[in-house]
């Protein structure tokens, strides 16, 4: 009886810190998306670090690094794999063994934290993206957005300026001289580092279980 109350307070504290892990992630996000759109967007934006470092606003109708962009449909697949994949971290952090713990509670409290601040914008942010329709006129344009199409075609536009639904992107880091990795933002940190440290967790396991060991008994009991 004892045991079993004292994982039961393991398994509450663990699921309290990753719940203020997540949610403050999510919070840092969206503040700093909110100060990108008002501090950056139609600017040129900021150098902190001159080859190094910028800031840069960019709306992504897509995913990560802008797949899919030209796809708007896809944007509901992105939603459903989501919320798939929040439902699969709730219950790991439900489940899991109690060998080093922590750093896979906090791995998982990250990538809910960042997966659910991309997820809002992708719910609830709309900003106008410009479309080129110079090469093919894409058929879901026409379909999704025919008044702003037809002006566009009428003035014999070389692109349309469409409302899409996306995320804000401000991040900017160069590798190379001249070479820079794709915008990204707080939330995506969140991802990369909560993955990371989740494959950490995931490593120190299987060094401590050992190839002949028994598995660990997960926090949410079972047999």
């Amino acid at each position: 009886m004892p045991s079993l109350q004292s994982s039961t307070s393991r398994l509450r504290a663990h699921l309290a810190v990753a719940g203020l892990v997540s949610a403050g992630s999510i919070a840092i996000d969206q503040l700093s998306k909110r100060w990108a759109v008002e501090r950056l967007r139609g600017t040129p934006g900021l150098t902190p670090i001159p080859g190094i470092f910028e800031l840069e606003f960019s709306f992504n109708p897509g995913s990560a690094f802008g797949l899919f962009a030209a796809y708007p449909n896809a944007r509901l697949a992105f939603i459903a794999i989501t919320l798939l994949s929040l439902v699969y971290m709730v219950w790991l952090l439900w489940r899991l063994p109690t060998v080093e713990r922590w750093t896979a509670t906090w791995g998982l409290a990250l990538m809910s934290g960042g997966a659910i601040g991309n997820l809002i914008d992708r719910l609830v942010r709309i900003d106008v993206v410009e479309l080129p329709i110079y090469e093919h006129i894409p058929f879901w344009a026409l379909i999704q957005h025919p008044r702003e199409m037809a002006d566009a075609l009428s003035r014999g536009r070389l692109r349309a300026e469409l409302p899409r639904h996306g995320v804000v992107d401000f991040l900017v880091v160069h590798y190379w001289p001249g070479k820079r990795w794709p915008t990204f933002n707080v939330a995506d940190v969140c991802l990369v580092v909560g993955v990371g440290l989740f494959l950490l967790y995931l490593l120190r396991l299987g060094r401590k279980a050992g190839p002949n060991a028994e598995a660990p008994a997960p926090f949410g009991g079972g047999t």
